[in-house]
C-alpha cells in the first residue's frame, strides 16, 4: 500500500477517533464540573491514569488478540481505534476543564432561540453563524486539533497491532535502509496536515494561558443518571482496558518466570538494567531541561513577546517524534555536524524539542492552580521569623508550588522514557534505551521472560520517583528558605 493511500486511511480514523473523543469529553468535563470535592482526586485519578500506561505496553498487552483478529480487519481496526481513543480523551477532558467557557451565556442563547421562532432579524444567517462560533467552535476546534493530532502522530500501538498508519510506513522504511535525507521527502503530506492543525493547538495554549474566565462557576443543569451510568462505563471500560488488562498481562507473566528470569537469564537483566539507566538518564535531563524552558517561555510576569516566542518554539515537539527525529538526524549527518551524531546530544536535543510543547502544557495547567494571594501569603509566613512558622512556610509553599512541579517533571520523564522513535534514531548504540530492545522483541509475540522484562522497565522509573520524592523535598525546602520573597513560579 502506497503513503498516500496509508495517509488517506490514517486521516479517516483519526476524523472519527477524535470527533468522538470530543463528544466524550464535552460529557466528562461536565460531570467533572459538578462532581464533590472528595470525589475529585479519585476521579481525576481514574480519568488520567490511561496516559500514565506506555503506548509500549498496552500495544504489547492487545498484540495477541488482534493477531487472531486477521482474518476480521475490521475488528482489528475497532480494537486499535478503540484503545487509541481511551488514551487521548484524558487529554481533551483536562483542556475542556482548564480552557475558558463559552463567551455565549445560556441566557443570551435562550433569547436568540425564542427570537429566532419569532422570525426577528436576528434569525439571519450571519447572526446565527456568530452565536455558533462563540459557542462552539472557539472551544470545540482547538481541542479536536489537539486530539487529531495526537491520534495521527501514535506509532507504537499501531506497530504492535500491525495496524495501517504512516508512522509505522515511514519507521519501517527509515529502519530498512533507507537514507534518511530520502525519507525527509516521504514526510511532507504528513507535516502540511500537521502544520494545518497546528493553529488549532496553539490557540489552545494561548487560552490555557490567557485563561480569562477560569474561575467562573459552571453554571449548566443538572447532570441526570443516565449521564452518570454513561460516565462510570466510560471509565469501567478505559481503565480495565488500558491499565488493568496490560499490567495484570505482564504482571501475571513475571510471577510465572520470576525464578527462570532471576536465575538464567541475569546477562538480560543486567543488559536491562543498564538499558534502563541510560533511559532514565535521557529521560531527567530532557524533561528538567524542558521544564525549565517552560518556566522561563511562560512565567507570569514574562513579557509578551517572549510567551510568542514561546509558542513558536512549540511547533517542533507538535510535529510529533518521527518527523522531529529524521530532520535532527539529517542535521546531525551534515558535515558540521557529523562528529557530534554519535554522542547523546543528538537524542537529548530531540527530546527536549520533543517535550517542550508537553511541558508548556502542564506548565500552563498548574499553574492555573495557583492564586497569587495564596502564593504571597506563603512566602510572607516562609520569611517569618518565628522557626516553626517558617517551617510552615516552606511546606505550604511545597504543596503548592514544589509537589506539582516534581510530578510535572517526573510524568516528562516518563513519557521519554518509553519513548521508541526518537531513541531508535537518534541514541548512539552504546547508550540504547530499554524501549527500543523491548519494541523489538514485543514483534515476535508474547512470552513470559519478555512480561518480566517489561514489568521491571516499568517499575523501575516509577519506584525511583517515589523513592526521591521526599529527598527532592526536603531539599526543595531548604532552597526555599533562602530564596526571596518576589520569587514566584
Amino acid at each position: 500500500m502506497s503513503l498516500t493511500t496509508i495517509c488517506g486511511v490514517t486521516v479517516l480514523r483519526c476524523l472519527i477517533i477524535s470527533l468522538t473523543g470530543v463528544f466524550l469529553c464535552q460529557r466528562l468535563s461536565a460531570l467533572l464540573d459538578q462532581s464533590e470535592s472528595r470525589f475529585t482526586f479519585f476521579l481525576w485519578l481514574l480519568i488520567l491514569s490511561p496516559l500514565l500506561v506506555p503506548e509500549l505496553i498496552v500495544g504489547y498487552a492487545w498484540s495477541l488478540l488482534t493477531t487472531q483478529l486477521i482474518h476480521f480487519p475490521i475488528l482489528a481496526e475497532f480494537v486499535y481505534s478503540s484503545l487509541v481513543l481511551l488514551r487521548v480523551v484524558p487529554v481533551g477532558i483536562i483542556c475542556y476543564h482548564m480552557t475558558a467557557r463559552t463567551q455565549i451565556s445560556s441566557e443570551s442563547d435562550f433569547i436568540r432561540r425564542s427570537a429566532s421562532i419569532a422570525g426577528t432579524g436576528i434569525s439571519h444567517i450571519s447572526v446565527m453563524w456568530g452565536f455558533f462560533l462563540r459557542k462552539t467552535l472557539v472551544r470545540i476546534l482547538p481541542v479536536w486539533s489537539l486530539l487529531f493530532l495526537l491520534v495521527f502522530q501514535e506509532f507504537e500501538i499501531a506497530s504492535l497491532l500491525y495496524q495501517n498508519s504512516w508512522t509505522v510506513w515511514i519507521f519501517d522504511a527509515q529502519a530498512g535502509g533507507v537514507p534518511v535525507r530520502e525519507t525527509l521527502v516521504y514526510l511532507i503530506g504528513p507535516l502540511i496536515i500537521e502544520i494545518m492543525l497546528m493553529a488549532g493547538v496553539l490557540a489552545l495554549l494561548r487560552n490555557l494561558e490567557q485563561r480569562p474566565h477560569y474561575l467562573q462557576q459552571y453554571s449548566g443543569s443538572k447532570v441526570n443518571r443516565l449521564r452518570h451510568l454513561f460516565a462510570g462505563s466510560y471509565l469501567a471500560v478505559a481503565t480495565g482496558c488500558v491499565v488493568l488488562i496490560p499490567l495484570v498481562m505482564i504482571s501475571w507473566g513475571t510471577l510465572r518466570s520470576l525464578t527462570s528470569v532471576l536465575q538464567k537469564n541475569r546477562l538480560q537483566i543486567m543488559g536491562t538494567l543498564q538499558e534502563c539507566i541510560w533511559g532514565l538518564l535521557y529521560a531527567t535531563m530532557s524533561a528538567i531541561a524542558a521544564w525549565g524552558l517552560a518556566s522561563f517561555f511562560f512565567h507570569r510576569n514574562q513579557f509578551p513577546i517572549i510567551k510568542t516566542m514561546g509558542l513558536a518554539c512549540c511547533v517542533p515537539g507538535l510535529c510529533g517524534a518521527l518527523p522531529l527525529a529524521l530532520v535532527i538526524a539529517s542535521l546531525f549527518l551534515t558535515q558540521a555536524g557529523d562528529w557530534l551524531y554519535g554522542t547523546p546530544v543528538p537524542v537529548l536535543t530531540g527530546f527536549v524539542l520533543y517535550l517542550f510543547p508537553r511541558a508548556v502544557f502542564l506548565k500552563l495547567v498548574f499553574q492555573k492552580q495557583n492564586e497569587n494571594d495564596s502564593l504571597f501569603l506563603a512566602h510572607l509566613l516562609n520569611q517569618s521569623d518565628c522557626p516553626q512558622q517558617a517551617a510552615n512556610g516552606g511546606r505550604l509553599l511545597w504543596v503548592t508550588k514544589g509537589r506539582p512541579q516534581y510530578w510535572a517533571v517526573a510524568v516528562l520523564a516518563f513519557w521519554v522514557y518509553w519513548d521508541v522513535t526518537i531513541s531508535s534514531i537518534l541514541a548512539p548504540h552504546s547508550g540504547m534505551t530499554s524501549s527500543v530492545r523491548l519494541y523489538g522483541l514485543m514483534h515476535y509475540g508474547q512470552n513470559s521472560v519478555l512480561s518480566a522484562i517489561s514489568l521491571i522497565s516499568f517499575c523501575i522509573p516509577v519506584l525511583l520517583g517515589i523513592i526521591l520524592f521526599p529527598v527532592v523535598r526536603k531539599i526543595w525546602i531548604h532552597f526555599n528558605n533562602q530564596s526571596e520573597l518576589s520569587q514566584f513560579v
